[in-house]
């Protein structure tokens, strides 16, 4: 596969000056020679659209920083439907467990678009983080994955449909690091537990109200944030 020119030196990640692990913080404090270490011992990947990043059971070996592209954490039910536990883009990281003995991953990480990935491996991140003042560090960001994980709750637990899909969609231009919503309806359907049937015929209700527009195939640009907030608050 072909480096992508995202990444300033693909091949040597411990002399890149626009480090990955810079956008994580509880790193934040390390000395700029562990950040160097820990680079230097990760690992730099491509993986294409629908390629499985790991596994439901694998082993949490490692932290999964997201260069560029979209993952989905996702698992099936016993009727073999498709739940999306989160959907993660650029700069975001995947590292629940990596902190528990013997933690084995509940989900699956699928790719949805081409996505460039960054592994930096348990055993390095415990040498790396044995200083106490990471602590603080780690406790801040599992308060912001707790929160995140809330978000995630209260739109699943919204009994009316439009004001379900409102909500996540102000959430995931939230967490976009672009001007739109790059999702398809399939993805967006097993994020807040419809159909995607349901899904198609709000989102048209909600293109028609003026409130959101369609963008090519399969991306949402939010036009009215007011009325989608109300629409959350207020059905």
């Amino acid at each position: 596969m072909k480096f992508n020119p995202f990444c300033e030196n693909p091949n040597d990640c411990g002399s890149c000056t626009n480090r990955c692990i810079d956008n994580l913080a509880f790193f934040s404090g390390l000395p700029d020679e562990s950040k160097r270490e820990l680079m230097r011992k990760s690992s730099n990947k491509f993986l294409k659209k629908d390629e499985t990043v790991f596994s439901e059971g694998d082993s949490v070996d490692y932290i999964v920083i997201i260069r560029k592209g979209q993952i989905k954490l996702n698992t099936y039910d016993g009727e073999g439907r498709e739940r999306i536990i989160g959907i993660f883009s650029d700069n975001d990281t995947v590292w629940e467990g990596i902190f528990l003995e013997n933690s084995r991953y509940p989900y699956s990480a699928v790719c949805i678009t081409d996505v460039h990935i960054c592994l930096i491996f348990r055993r390095d991140i415990e040498a790396a983080v044995s200083d106490p003042s990471i602590a603080l560090s780690v406790i801040n960001m599992l308060s912001n994955k707790l929160h995140d994980a809330n978000e995630r709750n209260m739109i699943l637990s919204m009994s009316n449909p439009m004001a379900k899909i409102a909500c996540f969609l102000i959430y995931r231009d939230k967490r976009s690091t672009e001007s739109t919503i790059k999702l398809r309806l399939d993805d967006i359907a097993a994020s807040v537990g419809l159909r995607a049937e349901t899904v198609s015929r709000y989102i048209q209700k909600l293109v028609k109200l003026g409130y959101i527009r369609k963008v090519g195939q399969s991306s949402i640009e939010i036009t009215d944030f007011k009325a989608l907030n109300e629409i959350m608050h207020n059905l």
